[in-house]
This record gives C-alpha cells, structure tokens and sequence, in this order.
C-alpha cells in the first residue's frame, strides 16, 4: 500500500459521512515503537482492572510503568499534524495527550460495548426530551469544535461499528434504540460457549439500522464524529492495542467551557430522572471520555 497523501476530498467526506480514514499514516518504525508499547500497556491493563477490561486511559497516569515516549513521538508526528491541519484547520491538533487511552482486546471473553451516541449516552431517554436538556443540546451538537474522536490502530482493528451521517441529526430514526444499558446488551453467562456468545455480539452490532464494520489496518488514523451512533464489539482472541483520543480544538475557551456546563446539564437531566425513577439507579457512565 502507498504511503499516505492528503486530498481535497477528504474534507467533504468527513463532514458528510462523519468519519475518514487516513490510510497508513504512521510510518513502519513508528508502528513498531508503538506496538511495543502498547503490549506492555494492555498487559498493565489486565493486572490492574482484570482480565475483561477494554481499555486503559489516560496513558498519564501510568508513566512510572510504561514507556510513554513512542505515544508522544505520534504526538508530534509532522504527517498528522498536516494531515489534520488540512482536513480539520490549523487550530486543531490530532491528540490530547493528557486524555489518550488505549483499546485493548479482552482476555476472558467477547464483548459488546452497546449502541450509543457520545453525549447523551449517560442521560435517561425520558429526559432527553425536555426543554432544558433539549436546547442545550441544540447549541452543540452541530458544533465543529467537538464530537472530533480518534481511534488509531497499532493492531489491525474491526471492533468499530458505525453508522455513517447519522452524526448530521440529532433525532432518532425508528429502530435505533441506546443498547449501552445493560439491559439492552448480549448478557454473558457461564454456559454460554465463547463462540455462541462472540455470534450474539456480532449480530447485536450487524442489525443495528445502517451500520457500517470499519476496518483499520496497523498504522490507520481514524477520525469520526462521536456523536453519530457507534459501537465496539470485541473479540477475545484478536489482538487489539489502538490509540484513543480526540482531536482537539485550542483556541479560546469554548471547549473547556463546553464541557463544564454539559457536564452539569447532563447531572441535572439524571437528578430529575431520578427523583421521578428513584428505583433505576443504574445509570451508564460515559463509555468513551474524551
């Protein structure tokens, strides 16, 4: 495959679809410092938070156990940082350091993480509805400045599904249910045979309404609207180690800003679920904290 190079059509896919694929943008040597690092950081991952976990973030917070410098060589990474200059503008950067996670492939069994789209995930339906949440909400969700998400493969990886272009509504279409919530999710049980359970999940994300598999090759860089719906069904026994981040606006203050009062909007919009639900105290948090 050739090496990477930007074109103008790009720009319209992206804002159109809601993601692109910059193919094999990460060169060899790069791919392979960072891979080295990312085995030591999913084993990392297992022993702190168990065999099912998917991910370890931010990579931070773990400096004094991982070799972080081939994470921030990709931060620095002239390629992308043109690549997403000109997909993007020049106030935008590809990473956040101090939020980058890493996916990883769970060593116990398959999963599903479940249907969902990024800032409504954790808000109880019969709220989203309401005037309040409803008007913030509207002032955002179009916005640029955010829903920018990074998913960037050191492993080749399919555990993404999407739905291209729903990012460009904020309503939802019939059959397109939020499945994060345990109830709507494939359950595990311990007499169910890996294969049985790794056929439920696929068939959980492949009937879902317009979805998409999307599939990186090590060394893909892809940028998606997180506000489209989306999900990750995990296999247990493929390798997965990709870069997980966003791609960050930074300049001025809206985005901080942003965060500050969405983040209240969203507590309030669950304390009013609660006082009217105080039986359902079973919430998700947020699945991708960028």
């Amino acid at each position: 495959m050739p090496t990477f190079e930007f074109e103008d059509w790009m720009v319209n896919h992206y804002w159109s679809n809601g993601y692109m694929v910059l193919r094999q943008i990460i060169p060899g040597s790069l791919l392979r410092d960072l891979r080295n690092a990312a085995d030591r950081a999913r084993a990392l991952a297992y022993r702190i938070k168990g065999p099912q976990t998917q991910r370890i973030q931010p990579l931070v917070t773990y400096a004094d156990d991982l070799d972080l410098q081939p994470f921030y060589n990709y931060c620095e990474l002239p390629e992308l940082v043109d690549a997403i200059h000109k997909l993007m503008g020049p106030e935008y950067r590809h990473h956040n350091i101090n939020n980058m996670g890493l996916l990883v492939d769970p060593d116990g069994h398959s999963w599903n993480q479940g249907w969902h789209r990024d800032a409504v995930v954790e808000v109880p339906e019969p709220v989203q509805s309401d005037s309040e949440f409803r008007s913030t909400l509207e002032e955002v969700w179009f916005n640029r400045r955010l829903f920018n998400q990074v998913n960037c493969a050191i492993y080749n990886d399919s555990c993404l599904w999407y739905v291209p272009g729903s990012h460009a509504r904020q309503r939802d279409l019939p059959g397109e249910i939020q499945t994060i919530r345990a109830d709507h999710l494939p359950k595990w049980h311990d007499d169910t045979s890996e294969t049985e359970f790794e056929k439920t999940c696929y068939l959980h994300a492949a009937t879902f309404p317009g979805a998409q598999q999307m599939h990186l090759i090590a060394g893909d860089y892809m940028l998606y609207r997180s506000n489209a719906w989306h999900c990750g069904n995990y296999l247990s026994y493929q390798p997965r180690a990709t870069i997980h981040d966003s791609c960050v606006y930074q300049e001025g203050d809206f985005v901080p800003n942003y965060r500050k009062r969405w983040a209240q909007v969203k507590e309030d919009a669950k304390a009013r679920y609660a006082e009217t639900h105080p039986a359902d105290c079973t919430l998700p948090d947020a699945p991708n904290p960028t």
